[in-house]
């Protein structure tokens, strides 16, 4: 049990105050969209604030085990076992961390509006308890080793050197390993399970060799076997993440859509925001503009993940929105002509030709195409309406293009 005499003699009193601020900055920080309603975005809201607690916990683990080190003879007179024993001696750091966790918890479900769920949203949650335990037993074991005034701010400082600076390196797959969130999960695609499960064992790995070290004053072998474990985990977590570039990889997220409206009906997550109803009347008038130039209209209208595979009929929309419709037109119309394919990038001219049939003014309708191209739009615009049509398929299905064609 935690007494005032434990908190007063601990590190609470010096680094509570500087966390918490760094806490709520990172969670309120972390959230584009206020009151979302999305159980996910709020668990990866709180899981911002391991940024701030974990380098917190670190160096409070440090300072704990310090003072239990001066304590010498008099901890093994204590009746207790040596799991009780550390309990009781980390405990003001158990309550620092399960105070800032609770603090990122609650700021997370007023800002975003309900609690984390779902299974990416409690695996983020996992991520305020998982990780910065990890750094407790290395934070801990520096203070064995070191002074307990040296081994506070250099746990501290280098659990946030390695958890923030590799964010800003030319090195993609290191961003990886320290558990830094950086990116959010949205309401078609989530962040892969690893995102948070790598980190978690890199952080194990460096805790199992941070722990063997602190034996090597004794076993002097006990620092190559350190070295050794602390490679490993390094270079495993490498392999781990080394295809995955600057950014998180996404997967599809598995969730029921909600529709409104007989065909074209529009299907969109429920956490969309706003009037659904109203967004799709908002298209039909560009929709009807399409048809009565030969464009087939649509059985559905879709906010889901590029990533699933369009079935017949069916539009893919980024957002419920008119300037959306355009880009949607070309790359349906390319996969009912040319088959299902995973490939949603829509030509340039063929969504040029869309956005001026349905009304968009013509700077934004151009967009960043050539002034041959845009010319060649124009006229096309003046064909009786059968041979725009057949121009518009032909210029969609050739036009289409693939994410990992632009990479290359």
């Amino acid at each position: 049990m935690i007494t005032r005499a434990q908190i007063r003699c601990s590190a609470i009193p010096w680094i509570a105050s500087p966390a918490l601020i760094y806490t709520i900055l990172y969670v309120n920080d972390s959230v584009f969209v206020k009151s979302s309603r999305y159980a996910v975005e709020s668990g990866e809201a709180a899981a911002y604030g391991v940024l701030a607690i974990t380098p917190a916990v670190a160096g409070a683990a440090a300072w704990e085990a310090g003072r239990d080190r001066l304590l010498g003879a008099v901890r093994g007179s204590a009746a207790r076992g040596p799991v009780r024993r550390f309990l009781q001696a980390a405990s003001p750091v158990l309550a620092l961390q399960l105070a800032l966790s609770l603090v990122a918890l609650f700021l997370a479900r007023i800002t975003v509006g309900v609690w984390p769920g779902e299974a990416a949203g409690l695996l983020a949650t996992a991520h305020l308890v998982l990780l910065p335990a990890g750094w407790l037993v290395i934070g801990w074991t520096l203070g064995i080793l070191l002074p307990r005034a040296l081994a506070a701010p250099v746990a501290a400082i280098g659990c946030w050197v390695w958890m923030a600076v590799p964010q800003s390196t030319g090195n993609p797959y290191i961003r990886h390993l320290g558990g830094a969130v950086d990116v959010s999960s949205n309401i078609t695609d989530i962040q892969v399970s690893g995102a948070y499960t790598v980190p978690w064992l890199v952080v194990a790995g460096f805790a199992l060799a941070a722990v063997a070290l602190t034996g090597a004053r004794r076993r002097p072998w006990q620092a190559a076997v350190a070295l050794a474990v602390a490679a490993v985990t390094f270079l495993t977590g490498r392999a781990l993440v080394l295809d995955w570039g600057y950014q998180t990889p996404f997967k599809p997220r598995d969730v029921a859509l909600r529709c409104v409206g007989a065909e074209p009906r529009l299907c969109v997550p429920p956490e969309y925001p706003g009037d659904t109803a109203y967004d799709r009347r908002q298209l039909i008038g560009p929709l009807h503009e399409l048809e009565a130039v030969g464009v087939p209209m649509p059985r559905e209208l879709r906010v889901a993940s590029d990533e699933l595979p369009l079935g017949p009929g069916v539009w893919p929309l980024h957002t419920a929105y008119a300037d959306d419709l355009a880009d949607a037109a070309a790359v349906g119309t390319a996969h009912a002509h040319a088959g299902p394919g995973e490939c949603r990038i829509p030509g340039e001219r063929a969504r040029a030709w869309a956005a001026l049939v349905i009304g968009l003014p013509d700077p934004d309708a151009q967009g960043s195409l050539s002034y041959d191209d845009w010319t060649e739009v124009q006229r096309v615009r003046e064909l009786p309406a059968p041979q725009q049509a057949d121009w518009f398929e032909r210029a969609a299905t050739t036009g289409l293009r693939c994410q990992k064609d632009l990479v290359r």
